[in-house]
């Protein structure tokens, strides 16, 4: 199997995961951005909503050479158990202080939530506050849909970033899609992906042939996956070279032609 490019690795904390009480589709949605972008996810982990479990994986995620982008998504809310802001900054060694950029951004839509009479003052609760409270040496990055902002962090080595960001779904995608995409993401080379799809085949009859693709073509990957649903079997072939991918989809399709439409 080809080696593992750099990429990306993707933390997501919440209690409500490890229960089965949430589906984590944010790790599911980021992991598609990220490979169009040209950085393939290359870890998720998922953790509790516990200091030192996020401290933890954060500081794996930074330690791993392959991570050029960092993702910890979820734990930015106003309630003790968002522990998120408190663990990076332990994992950083960067001390929390009061954004003023993060705490405009909450003034403001409190005050829009006030005049709107959906609260009774415009004053800032301990609990949104808090949100406010960032890990030092943040950029601020702009949340459209909610309170949390996200946050941005340099990390050692070159053009590495440790990205913090709101749970809900709505405001981690908005965040990504409008401020991560375009200046964290951009000039990456995405990887190529090559289909074929086979009806009602036997998965143990590709071992060989799949076999062979992993010793000739050492640089591509590929993989199996029966839809039981469709009763297909479905080979993707995926690498960094066009020309070395389709000329593994052509050398599979040598060994175990496409049955006939």
């Amino acid at each position: 199997m080809a080696e593992q490019p750099s990429g990306t690795v993707i933390i997501a904390v919440g209690d409500e995961l490890l229960g089965g009480f949430t589906l984590d589709t944010n790790s599911h949605w980021l992991a598609q951005q990220v490979r169009e972008a040209g950085f393939p996810c290359v870890h998720v982990e998922v953790v509790a909503d516990r200091d030192s479990d996020i401290v933890a994986a954060i500081r794996r995620a930074v330690d791993d050479p392959r991570a050029v982008r960092v993702f910890v998504c979820g734990g930015l809310g106003p309630t003790t158990d968002d522990r998120t802001l408190p663990a990076v900054s332990r994992a950083l060694a960067r001390p929390l202080h009061e954004d003023p950029d993060a705490r405009a951004h909450i003034e403001a839509i409190i005050e829009r939530m006030h005049a709107a009479g959906w609260v009774p003052t415009r004053e800032l609760s301990e609990a949104n506050a808090r949100m406010a409270l960032v890990p030092e040496g943040a950029t601020v990055l702009r949340n459209r849909r909610g309170m949390a902002s996200g946050l941005v962090y340099p990390l050692d080595g070159e053009d590495r970033w440790l990205f913090v960001l709101p749970g809900v779904p709505r405001e981690l995608q908005a965040i990504v899609s409008e401020e991560v995409l375009p200046q964290f993401l951009a000039g990456g080379a995405a990887v190529v992906v090559r289909e074929l799809r086979y009806g009602y085949a036997i998965e143990a009859e590709f071992f060989e042939p799949m076999r062979a693709l992993e010793r000739e073509f050492p640089d591509v990957s590929v993989g199996s996956y029966p839809q039981t649903e469709t009763r297909q079997l479905v080979i993707r072939i995926r690498g960094t070279d066009e020309s070395r991918v389709d000329a593994a989809v052509a050398r599979l399709v040598e060994l175990r032609p496409l049955p006939p439409d």
